[in-house]
């Protein structure tokens, strides 16, 4: 059984947007049909359409010392709700 890699999913998308159909996909990768359907994403916009923001000026450049300035200490701290969230959240990926 073959192991299919995020490299192999980036693949799919990028040949089902070209192709639109799975056994084409499937032929041209030796992935099987249903395996192809299992991993194209429905959204998927491919790497020729998208789009990239430029910033006009460059970012800040990122200064360590202020994070030394302030008391971070209590955003560290889980509230009640959060705490049960987390637990919750937990307990669903515990297959």
């Amino acid at each position: 059984m073959r192991v299919i890699t995020q490299e192999d999913i980036k693949l799919i998308n990028e040949l089902y947007a070209q192709y639109k159909t799975y056994a084409a996909v499937a032929r041209e990768t030796g992935i099987s049909p249903g395996t192809v359907k299992k991993y194209v994403q429905k959204d998927y916009i491919p790497k020729a359409e998208r789009t990239y923001i430029r910033f006009s000026r460059p970012l800040p450049e990122f200064n360590p010392t202020i994070f030394h300035r302030h008391d971070w200490g209590p955003l560290c701290v889980l509230s009640d709700y959060e705490r049960k969230k987390e637990t919750e959240l937990w307990e669903e990926l515990d297959v």
